[in-house]
């Protein structure tokens, strides 16, 4: 599940709701606003959505109606302050499953989202599709070209089986596999390729020769700029040391990193193993540790000075990667 939500304190409180809840749910990814929920759902590609509808960048209508145009599979939840028929109709417009409005109660949310889990078992198949092509692209500087090229033909074919089965998946799929190799041409030549903004007039064959094509320039090229990739992860790491009592999104690490979010997010997750979210979250609870064992602050007082937005959530976050809440880590370790 990814939340998107431009208040600190409220998209913290959605995000504890949603995982005290249990039944197999995980937040995968916390975005600010719209536009970085649609560059986060192309790397992370959740089953479920859950959005406010008035966000900057881009709304939580825009966002849902760029899922619908590209066909992404996936079940989207709309949380709003605003009881606006036009909103409603618009949203239903766009295949929203659920609205829901502000205050949310967590016995509604829970049973809203009990409800849309009945209807996950279509889009957890097409799911499987989206994370096998961003599994290859996160893989793909550690293979041989040989190997590289054969797992592409591989992904290919699973994709082209889904034409007669869901055309509209079909389609998404290759423009999503499209973006994910220009962007590694970028990102090594600086240089941007002409895409292909219609699948529909060409056939398997032709589809598999532009797309190989594409990726066999890339493997050819002489300098895939590794060093500098690694530098560049390097810095956006050192940075999240400087700054990780801020509230630190997406987009801005891109752009401090002078890269697009989206091969930003596929080198950050190659070179550290973790996404921007989990990676902050485990600098913010090693900074935590320091507190509770050398100063005698509340813990309330530790979670502010670590940059989380509420004590629920650092007491939540902190339990699941030690294993026991903050107050127990102090007494165990004797701070």
């Amino acid at each position: 599940m990814l939340i998107a939500e431009n208040e600190p304190w409220i998209r913290a409180a959605i995000v504890e709701m949603v995982e005290s809840i249990g039944h197999g749910i995980e937040v995968v990814g916390e975005a600010t606003n719209g536009l970085e929920a649609w560059f986060m759902i192309q790397q992370l590609w959740p089953t479920v959505l859950i959005t406010d509808i008035m966000m900057p960048e881009m709304d939580g209508l825009e966002l849902i109606q760029h899922i619908e145009e590209e066909k992404i599979p996936m079940a989207t939840i709309i949380i709003s302050g605003y009881d606006n028929f036009h909103y409603a109709q618009k949203a239903i417009r766009y295949g929203v499953t659920e609205y829901l409005l502000k205050p949310i109660q967590m016995e509604l949310l829970k049973s809203t989202l009990l409800r849309t889990m009945e209807k996950l078992t279509a889009i957890s198949e097409m799911n499987h599709h989206l994370i096998r092509i961003q599994t290859f692209f996160e893989t793909v500087n550690d293979l041989e070209p040989i190997v590289g090229m054969k797992k592409f033909s591989e992904l290919l074919d699973a994709i082209f089986k889904l034409k007669t089965v869901n055309h509209g998946a079909y389609l998404s799929f290759l423009r999503i596999v499209q973006t994910q190799l220009s962007d590694l041409w970028t990102a090594t030549t600086g240089i941007s390729r002409e895409l292909i903004n219609d699948f529909k007039s060409m056939n398997d064959q032709m589809i598999r020769r532009h797309l190989s094509q594409m990726l066999e320039s890339w493997f050819l090229q002489p300098d895939l700029n590794r060093k500098e990739h690694r530098q560049l992860v390097t810095r956006a790491c050192e940075y999240i040391q400087s700054h990780y009592k801020d509230d630190i999104s997406l987009m801005e690490m891109a752009a401090y990193s002078a890269v697009s979010v989206s091969h930003f997010s596929l080198l950050f997750k190659q070179y550290t193993g973790e996404s921007l979210v989990s990676y902050i979250n485990n600098v913010r609870i090693e900074k935590a540790k320091k507190l509770l064992l050398n100063t005698n602050d509340k813990v309330y007082m530790i979670a502010e000075n670590t940059g989380f937005s509420s004590q629920p959530y650092f007491i939540r976050v902190f339990k699941s990667l030690t294993g026991m809440t903050p107050s127990e880590y102090r007494k165990r370790m004797g701070g």
